[in-house]
């Protein structure tokens, strides 16, 4: 697997739907040296290649970031900018135990980003999205360790400028990325290489 990002200047929607697709436009014709295929829709939404299968790929993006994943299993990928949390949501979509770790965090904010960007990833890997019930998906980060309750499925995790929490998802089988390939795109479309760093193993 292979992550790319690229900063966003708008909080406008359809600047972040359209960042996210330049990025992956740009990752197939980098890394598979061929044009961006059609686009199609599962039955529960999730995006794929239908006339290119060995090519998976899954979009994220929010208030000032996007980021594309590619490889060549199911995946996932979920970037969120770190926020006051919401009570509502720790309630119903965490188990007690990561309740529990992120209100005794040092940075409860930062600590909920962290468990519900792997959240995401996860359902969005399996093609399910958020009516997956999200309370039974448990994590607990120890360092760089993400133990998570998913067998067969592995991690990474990323902050972005202490701002962004970007977590990965894919089978045990696929490479997971050690850094984000982050680009600079003054206009949609194929952006100017920034730099790349490894953000792991940042704590709560």
């Amino acid at each position: 697997m292979q992550l790319f990002a690229c900063p966003i200047s708008t909080n406008e929607k359809r600047a972040q739907h359209d960042t996210a697709y330049a990025l992956l436009r740009y990752a197939v014709e980098n890394v598979y040296q061929c044009p961006l295929p059609e686009i199609a829709r599962s039955d529960r939404g999730k995006p794929y290649f239908p006339t290119a299968p060995e090519i998976s790929f899954n979009l994220s993006h929010c208030d000032g970031f996007a980021v594309c994943s590619i490889g060549v299993s199911p995946l996932g990928v979920d970037v969120e900018r770190i926020r006051p949390l919401r009570q509502g949501v720790l309630r119903r979509a965490f188990s007690t135990k990561e309740a529990a770790a992120v209100e005794n965090s040092s940075c409860p904010d930062k600590a909920f980003f962290r468990r519900w960007t792997l959240k995401e990833s996860y359902v969005k890997a399996i093609g399910i999205g958020i009516s997956y019930p999200l309370h039974t998906v448990c994590f607990d980060l120890q360092g760089e360790r993400i133990l998570s309750s998913t067998p067969g499925w592995a991690y990474a995790q990323f902050l972005i400028a202490d701002t962004w929490v970007v977590s990965c998802c894919a089978r045990e089988s696929e490479a997971l990325p050690r850094q984000i390939a982050l680009w600079q795109s003054p206009r949609l479309g194929v952006g100017e290489s920034v730099f790349e760093e490894d953000f792991c193993g940042d704590e709560d």
